[in-house]
């Protein structure tokens, strides 16, 4: 089996000839191969040909493409800078201030995908899915609804907004839906076979699971069916941390692939999900990949592999990105322990 028809079997409840490996891993990738960070995210070739080069050194099933955090809320007109050799930094939020309605009702979300880095990014997914798009799964990144919230207003306001301004918090996740879809379903064309939500604002680190259901478990259900119906054959929610407390949460709102961060007990996290999602992770993107060494990283693979028996739905990646500076040797070489630990 291709990784393509790994990942596609795993997510149509079939059982693949091995567990997928698929770590978290785009600008990471880039000084690996000697790419700056700052043409990694404005160059569609130069991101293109990492994720390319990527896939065919380590030989994992699928990859990701992102612009990172800053990318909806530079598009909706923040300013953002791009450094030589780091990612886009987020310098003004667009909804500052306690009342926001009104600037709210400025922005539109027509013609989103035009704006931005989201046509250079619509092009290297081309690029990519033109590559490699036959034999392995192609995965782009958009940011949730309460991540892009964040970014437009600020993790402080929006932690603020749940208390004193509830009401114009659920205004802006009604907006920043929209924009999802928006973008979304303006990356169907460029042919990558799945869609990710990075959710990172929706950990239990940072609301509580009663905000999280509160304010934005309906607007992940409504995103997930807008997604769906637009086109999309498999929706991903990224959400870091420690998610068991709204595991059942995240799982119900019909996305295809969870994202299982490293303090998520594999166990734990297959016995919550029932068989019904497909779930990704979960190794330690910094204790085993950044900071570890080659026989550590592929003890704790095989260790991972040990407890996720090939019938289950699980595709074994790292829990969150791999950060740029993580050594080539300690991904291989977890790669590897992934691999042989489940070959017949």
């Amino acid at each position: 089996m291709t990784g393509l028809e790994r990942i596609r079997a795993l997510l149509s409840g079939g059982v693949p000839d091995a567990v997928p490996v698929f770590p978290i891993i785009h600008s990471g990738l880039a000084p690996l191969f000697g790419v700056p960070l700052g043409k990694f995210f404005t160059d569609p070739d130069a991101m293109a040909e990492v994720i390319v080069r990527g896939y065919r050194d380590f030989g994992w099933d699928g990859v990701q493409l992102s612009l990172g955090v800053t990318a909806e809320a530079e598009a909706f007109g923040a300013r953002v800078e791009q450094p030589e050799n780091a990612p886009p930094a987020l310098k003004q939020h667009v909804l500052a201030g306690e009342d926001f309605s009104g600037l709210l009702r400025s922005l539109d979300c027509a013609g989103l995908a035009g704006k931005g880095r989201f046509p250079l990014f619509s092009e290297a997914v081309r690029r990519v899915v033109r590559e490699i798009g036959s034999e392995a799964f192609v995965l782009v990144t958009l940011r949730g609804p309460l991540l892009m919230a964040a970014q437009l207003r600020g993790a402080e306001r929006v932690l603020l907004d749940t208390i004193d301004f509830p009401e114009q918090l659920d205004a802006l996740l009604d907006f920043t839906v929209r924009a999802a879809h928006a973008l979304g379903r303006s990356l169907l064309d460029a042919g990558a076979h799945g869609v990710m939500l990075g959710e990172a604002a929706c950990s239990p680190s940072f609301i509580s699971p009663a905000a999280y259901r509160r304010f934005v478990f309906a607007k992940h259900v409504q995103l997930v069916h807008d997604l769906k119906a637009a086109g999309w054959n498999a929706i991903g929610l990224h959400v870091c941390g420690g998610i068991i407390p709204i595991l059942e949460d995240l799982v119900s709102t019909g996305a295809d692939i969870i994202d299982v961060d490293y303090q998520v007990p594999a166990d734990e996290a297959l016995k919550i999900n029932r068989g019904r999602a497909v779930l990704r992770g979960n190794l330690d993107p910094s204790t085993v990949f950044a900071f570890g060494t080659p026989a550590s990283a592929g003890d704790a693979a095989a260790e991972l592999a040990s407890r996720v028996s090939r019938g289950s739905r699980w595709i074994f990646s790292s829990g969150c990105d791999l950060s740029p500076g993580t050594p080539a040797e300690n991904i291989r070489c977890a790669v590897t322990a992934l691999r042989s630990s489940l070959t017949p």
